[in-house]
């Protein structure tokens, strides 16, 4: 199927095509719909065209749009069914050559498209992380479709890519083969897997992933930035009945996966489980048959790994650094930061780590230990051969009272790890690591390798709220 690289999108201000071919949308823009259907773009407006065979209307629209010649204000071509297409933002400037005026350029540093990942991160560390910074104007590509976003990975294959996502992307869609009919159609079909040198961003504020399993194994240099991620939702949990002392049903899939790879900033997104949120699924067992896994993981060595400015919210089983105890190849390993994130209704793994030389610092945490739905268990686990460096952390959670309801021995007693705190603050109030409900070691054998901007911790809660989360950068 043909791409959209930014370079071909064109002028659709015309009514008809001049082409030699019978086309039914303008050139560059994307079939959402035949007549009698709905085109859900996104709260920012599009070009969108009704029409057929040469014979098009185009407004600017935005939201659910009927495909009906009532929306339009025209038919075009009476008696015959037509289709909807989306082109690209309303006000979007095609390219001319030579330029009329030199092009504008963002000043060094802030463009999110080619933006590196700070300095104040562990992503930063050795070559640093810049995704598809390098695409050429060929290699950037606009997608709106499950097909166009997996073509657009495949054809690019490791070579630097930008690949900009609007309106939402719905591995159930029709082009991508409709609703998941087994377990293993599932895990075949909601797999978006990055290859290394690319950026994943956001267009507008919003840009959604749904029904997808986005997955980063054994890749360098990977940026993700500016979209609403839904948390995916197994179809089929299997139920275990040696988890626990009662059995748990357990899913597979995390909205995020990073596994065996290096360099990867992980920015301005939303984690959600909405809307399928878990009160939604039945108690089988005598247990809910919860149907999501983790938010985002990091695993198998991982290293030079950053989580900033995110929102994590209505979520149980959060974050794992480190995939299991006996996994003895991640100690010295999984090099990763956490900082200007909001939690918010996640129960637990905030994140939970294990061998990891972690640093947690500058996030809020926000939750209710008695809530209904998605009750505050712990924040941060220190698992076993954790070594967890926590700065400046602002913990608002109902309930808590002492350090240990925040931060929790997340493994047995005989494999035990270390953490060491300065700064943060539980209800407004020092932390208390060290106290009698929050003992740990404190031999975590590691110093940060960079400089953090830390911001006082009366301050963290004020920042992330403006600054965290999907729809923060300007992206077009």
């Amino acid at each position: 199927m043909k791409l959209l690289p930014l370079a071909a999108l064109i002028s659709t201000t015309l009514l008809a095509s001049s082409a030699a071919h019978a086309a039914d949308w303008p050139e560059n823009f994307l079939k959402c719909a035949a007549q009698g259907g709905t085109c859900d773009i996104g709260t920012a407006k599009r070009q969108m065209s009704f029409g057929i065979k040469n014979k098009w209307v185009v407004k600017s629209l935005s939201g659910k749009v009927a495909c009906t010649a009532a929306t339009f204000g025209s038919d075009p071509y009476p008696g015959v069914d037509k289709k909807c297409a989306v082109g690209p933002l309303d006000g979007t400037t095609p390219p001319v050559t030579p330029p009329v005026t030199p092009p504008v350029t963002p000043p060094a540093g802030t463009d999110p498209l080619t933006q590196a990942a700070p300095a104040t991160g562990w992503a930063s560390y050795s070559s640093g992380t810049r995704g598809g910074a390098a695409a050429t104007q060929k290699e950037i590509y606009l997608v709106g479709s499950p097909s166009q976003l997996l073509a657009a990975l495949k054809a690019q294959a490791g070579k630097p890519a930008q690949i900009k996502v609007y309106g939402t992307i719905d591995m159930t869609a029709s082009d991508n083969g409709g609703a998941f009919k087994s377990a293993s159609d599932q895990g075949a079909r909601s797999l978006i897997s990055i290859p290394s040198n690319t950026t994943l961003i956001g267009v507008g504020s919003d840009a959604r992933i749904v029904n997808a399993r986005i997955m980063i194994k054994g890749v360098d240099n990977v940026v993700v930035r500016n979209l609403t991620i839904a948390n995916p939702c197994d179809i089929a949990p299997k139920w275990d009945p040696t988890d626990g002392s009662s059995g748990n049903w357990n899913s597979e899939y995390d909205g995020v996966n990073i596994d065996k790879s290096t360099h990867v900033w992980i920015d301005h997104n939303t984690f959600t489980d909405a809307p399928r949120t878990d009160d939604q699924f039945p108690t089988e067992k005598g247990k809910l048959k919860q149907c999501h896994d983790g938010a985002l993981d990091v695993k198998n060595g991982s290293d030079y790994v950053t989580v900033s400015n995110n929102v994590f919210e209505l979520h149980e089983k959060n974050t794992l650094v480190g995939s299991s105890d006996s996994t003895s190849a991640d100690d010295g390993h999984l090099t990763v930061t956490f900082h200007g994130n909001h939690y918010k209704q996640v129960t637990s793994r905030a994140p939970r780590v294990r061998f990891g030389k972690v640093h947690v610092y500058n996030n809020y945490y926000e939750g209710d230990r008695n809530a209904r739905l998605y009750a505050h268990h712990y924040s941060i686990g220190v698992g076993y051969k954790a070594k967890i460096v926590s700065q400046n952390n602002a913990f608002d959670v109902i309930g808590a009272s002492e350090c240990g309801d925040v931060i929790e021995a997340s493994g047995s007693s005989s494999k035990t790890g270390a953490i060491i705190d300065s700064g943060s603050l539980l209800n407004g109030a020092a932390l208390g690591l060290g106290g009698a409900s929050c003992k740990f070691s404190n031999a975590i054998g590691w110093t940060l390798p960079y400089t953090p901007a830390l911001l006082d911790t009366a301050k963290v809660r004020e920042s992330v709220l403006r600054n965290a989360g999907a729809g923060k950068l300007s992206v077009r």
